[in-house]
């Protein structure tokens, strides 16, 4: 039902509550913090920027300026699969076909690829167990042979983020390059199948969770396979173009016309660093999570999808929210769907996705809210933006 509209008074008063909280990320220890919310049954938006875009510049953050989203990434690689599925390009089991049969690696690189007690495993591993992180896949970013992140509590010194040697982020960094690493280019996979241990699955596929970037970064290397098209192609021609995402790319791979510091986007900050005023390569995230975009732009998807304006998102929504929770999902989720995550927030419950650099997008489905934004900072708190969404909740009920 459509809310009464409300005076004038009450709205600026809203839009001030909202504008301190988000501001509030500043005092927490964020440099910079966008934020866009839209209600749309009760006609609300509202939409803030605060802190210093670049370092390098001194640029004031606006809620126009881009930002690298990290894993909120993973909603749109697997709606690529789940499309492919919904269109019949991944045989009659769709997204329950198994990963090892659409030839994505030679034989000899898909048996090293998972492993149990040393033998070949990736043979039970489907798209489904990929999609949701329960196909025992160890997660190379943040995972090594001997340790996962949770259990350091940091990245393994074994992973690509936690390695001495990697994570300078000098070096360009390429999904797999089938003729090995070079000094100016690193490939992922090829990085994953190097480390010792690295490829021994951590648990049988489909009985455990375990969030793995490694997973992501094949299920985009299988859509190119699948498509004969670049994963970035497909991701503009199958969602950033349908959805209007106007300011929105994949990084490295479609961007408009950027320097060696990535002008105009808004700094990322990890290792007390402005990963991009310093000129850091974040060219690793890819499949697993390389897309820029503004806050409208991510705002606008969300609503493409939930709304069904995309071909067959009619029933592509409900398998991917059709919500498991395998054992060692914990924390925040409450379910886990096909690249889509349910969470608990003081006022219930979302769906969405989060980054690592402190992006979220979130959509609070019993009040019609839908959210997207950025703290650009990792090891960011995983709720910071609920109270924003709380209290739209709150002001339009």
């Amino acid at each position: 039902m459509t809310q009464p509209a409300q005076p004038a008074n009450a709205a600026t008063s809203i839009d001030r509550e909202l504008d301190s909280l988000l501001e509030g990320q500043l005092a927490s220890g964020a440099r910079n913090a966008v934020a866009r919310i839209e209600a749309p049954a009760a006609g609300f938006a509202w939409e803030h920027a605060a802190g210093v875009a670049r370092e390098d510049t001194g640029q004031a953050m606006t809620p126009n300026h881009r930002f690298h989203t990290a894993s909120v990434s993973k909603s749109m690689t697997a709606l690529l699969v789940v499309q492919l599925a919904d269109e019949g390009a991944l045989g009659p089991e769709g997204v329950d076909a198994r990963y090892v049969e659409f030839g994505v690696f030679p034989d000899e690189i898909q048996e090293r690829l998972l492993t149990r007690g040393g033998q070949p495993a990736l043979a039970a591993v489907t798209l489904r167990h990929m999609l949701s992180h329960t196909s025992g896949f160890r997660d190379a970013f943040v995972d090594d042979g001997s340790r996962t992140s949770k259990e350091t509590g940091r990245p393994a010194p074994g992973s690509i983020i936690g390695n001495d040697a990697t994570r300078n982020f000098t070096a360009a960094w390429s999904p797999w390059l089938p003729e090995g690493d070079s000094a100016e280019e690193r490939g992922v996979i090829n990085y994953y199948l190097s480390q010792p241990g690295m490829s021994e699955a951590l648990s049988e596929p489909g009985t455990a969770f375990h969030y793995s970037d490694t997973a992501f970064v094949l299920l985009a290397l299988l859509v190119e396979r699948v498509t004969g098209k670049s994963y970035h192609a497909n991701l503009r021609d199958r969602i950033l173009t349908p959805c209007d995402l106007r300011d929105s790319y994949l990084a490295y791979r479609d961007d408009p016309p950027l320097g060696p510091r990535r002008q105009p986007e808004s700094d990322v900050h990890a290792y007390g660093i402005p990963m991009l005023s310093s000129g850091k390569n974040l060219s690793f995230d890819w499949g697993g999570g390389g897309l820029v975009t503004t806050a409208g732009d991510l705002v606008r998807f969300q609503r493409a999808l939930a709304e069904h304006r995309l071909p067959g998102s009619s029933r592509i929504l409900p398998r991917t929210t059709a919500w498991t929770r395998p054992a060692g999902l914990a924390g925040l989720r409450t379910g886990v769907g096909l690249g889509l995550f349910r969470t608990r927030y003081p006022g219930g419950e979302l769906w969405g996705h989060s980054g690592a650099w402190g992006a979220k997008m979130d959509c609070e489905q019993a009040a019609g809210i839908y959210f997207a934004g950025t703290v650009n900072q990792a090891n960011a708190a995983a709720g910071w933006h609920h109270p924003l969404i709380a209290r739209v909740a709150e002001h339009i009920q």
